[in-house]
């Protein structure tokens, strides 16, 4: 039976895992943080991941086979990047380390690590050198530097590097969550208009469930000290996106109105990012045969 200590269940990936694992059989599941994931039946510790004796006691208490380090923090501010984005990363790992123990741990790395990107460079391969451009993506290029240092002294990690999700609980600070969110109140009556900043650019969009897979097969055979992509390797344009999400909610782009001054994205923007999937593609064949 393989422990699984889960750091950010409540959370729209985190669901979307422990559902997943709730299917499979030989898994033991913990949550922690600071709110339960959704699913009553899943032994819950509270813990703040920033206080270094909560995250320490979990640990302790727990023993876990494998650690998913999913809690972070979408923000601005460095600070509190570092503080929430890195440090707990940084001592889940010494936590290993220094109990020579065989425990797996998973971390999520992100696209924003890339920073910018030409259109003509895509798709993105996980040994592109990291430019952020944004203190969400320099937090996950420092944890990114965490893997490959923690490896080399003989830490069992592996980076899962996230595009753009989609699906149910997503963060308003992404635009996949702010649409969702706007489309529910326009269904529920509570608004009229969808509203959106520029749509030209062109992601690469995955739905949470779809991650979740991908996510466990790098949990599965990833190995030590690499980051593979999760990602659909397909460039989707914002305007395509979310017409297909209006159509699935069954509503007119008439309801939209779409200006600069309502993008909460500041700096560079990168016009086109999609991942090559080669690696992880790799990875998903070993679960489908193992």
């Amino acid at each position: 039976m393989t422990r699984v200590l889960i750091f950010g269940a409540s959370g729209a990936l985190g669901r979307a895992v422990v559902t997943d694992l709730q299917r499979r059989e030989g898994y033991s599941l913990i949550t922690a943080g600071q709110q339960p994931c959704a699913l009553d039946t899943i032994p819950y510790l509270p813990c703040d991941v920033c206080d270094p004796r909560q995250l320490a006691t979990v640990l302790d208490e727990v023993q876990p086979d494998w650690v998913l380090h999913l809690a972070a923090i979408f923000t601005d501010n460095l600070v509190e990047a570092r503080a929430v984005n890195v440090e707990p990363a940084q001592q889940i790992l010494e936590w290993v380390q220094h109990g020579n123990r065989s425990t797996r741990v998973v971390l999520i790395g992100s696209a924003a690590e890339y920073g910018v990107v030409r259109p003509e460079e895509n798709p993105i391969r996980e040994d592109r050198v990291l430019a952020p451009v944004s203190a969400y993506g320099v937090s996950k290029a420092w944890q990114t530097q965490l893997v490959g240092y923690f490896a080399r002294c003989g830490v069992d990690v592996v980076c899962a590097r996230i595009f753009n999700l989609h699906g149910p609980g997503m963060s308003d600070r992404l635009f996949a969550g702010r649409l969702d969110r706007q489309i529910g109140e326009v269904l529920t009556g509570h608004r009229s208009v969808i509203e959106v900043g520029p749509l030209d650019a062109i992601r690469d969009y995955l739905d949470t469930a779809t991650a979740a897979v991908q996510l466990l097969a790098i949990a599965h055979y990833g190995c030590s000290g690499q980051i593979y992509h999760v990602a659909s390797g397909i460039p989707l344009s914002m305007q395509e996106f979310l017409n297909r999400e209006l159509a699935s909610a069954g509503l007119d782009s008439v309801i939209v109105r779409e200006a600069a001054a309502l993008s909460n994205h500041s700096g560079y923007d990168v016009p086109v990012i999609y991942a090559d999937l080669a690696k992880a593609q790799a990875l998903l064949q070993l679960s489908e045969h193992p």
